[in-house]
């Protein structure tokens, strides 16, 4: 840990924590921090594989709520409704030779 380096207080709650890192920063204690694996739900791995699909598509918050509650009426999923609508509009390959 170098010169600069703080020792990283024991908090007494989780607040204490939250209250203390709005004034510090993570990256003057990083050296003490413990590697940490979870494993996510599979309903929230599917949002943020939602949320970054719609990131890539570039979507506003209300074009993703349109979508989501056709897609829901259609009893499909964003994507499922996505995809059938390019290919809705996209033509065969063999009509554009």
């Amino acid at each position: 840990m170098s010169e600069n380096r703080r020792k990283l207080p024991n908090f007494n709650s989780y607040e204490e924590a939250v209250e203390f890192f709005d004034t510090h920063s993570i990256s003057d204690y990083w050296d003490e921090m413990e590697e940490v694996e979870m494993e996510l739900s599979p309903a929230l791995k599917e949002k943020l594989e939602r949320k970054r699909f719609y990131r890539w598509l570039r979507l506003s918050e209300e074009q993703i709520q349109a979508i989501e509650q056709e897609a829901e009426e259609k009893r499909l999923s964003s994507r499922q409704l996505i995809s059938q609508w390019i290919l809705e509009h996209i033509q065969p390959v063999s009509t554009r030779i």
